[in-house]
């Protein structure tokens, strides 16, 4: 779940639009990024959440809430925007017995997004994230495989060929 880690949760979010690749902002709309990922959240849990047969929930899916613009904040900050995220969610889905997502809640993380793809330089969120996907993926997902994932993996061969950033076969 992607969420721009620089700006406040209570801001009211703009509406914006992209035409003949400019970006044109049409002012504000009437929700906040905490009540956009609220919505998202109780969306996955009301979706996908199963549970065993004593009634816990399952180990996925998860939420892994992603902050992006860790570039535009201080480690100190990026500790804050973590606990003020989780503070602000705990808080609204205490008296409302229908927001039990946040058990699906796994880590919040955020990225400096201007280090993606630069080796040793890269945040070290994006390995944590490459790690959950890869385990995820190749642990937890079981489904058969569509044509087009086959054709996919060709591209991230060639991706590889190119020493692109990317997951490999053998992680």
């Amino acid at each position: 779940l992607l969420f721009d880690a620089s700006i406040d949760f209570n801001t009211r979010l703009k509406a914006i639009q992209y035409q003949k690749g400019q970006m044109i902002e049409e002012g504000e709309v009437n929700m906040t990024t905490l009540e956009l990922m609220e919505g998202w959240m109780s969306n996955i849990h009301g979706h996908l959440v199963k549970y065993d047969d004593k009634g816990g929930l399952l180990e996925y899916p998860r939420i892994i809430a992603i902050g992006s613009r860790g570039d535009k904040l201080t480690e100190q900050e990026k500790i804050e925007v973590k606990a003020k995220l989780d503070k602000c969610l705990r808080e609204t889905s205490h008296d409302q017995k229908d927001k039990q997502y946040l058990q699906i809640l796994k880590e919040i993380v955020i990225i400096d997004n201007t280090t993606s793809g630069k080796g040793s330089e890269e945040d070290i969120g994006y390995k944590y994230l490459r790690k959950e996907i890869y385990d995820f993926t190749s642990k937890k997902l079981v489904v058969r495989t569509p044509i087009k994932w086959v054709l996919f993996r060709k591209v991230l061969q060639s991706l590889v060929k190119k020493s692109e950033n990317i997951i490999t076969m053998r992680e």
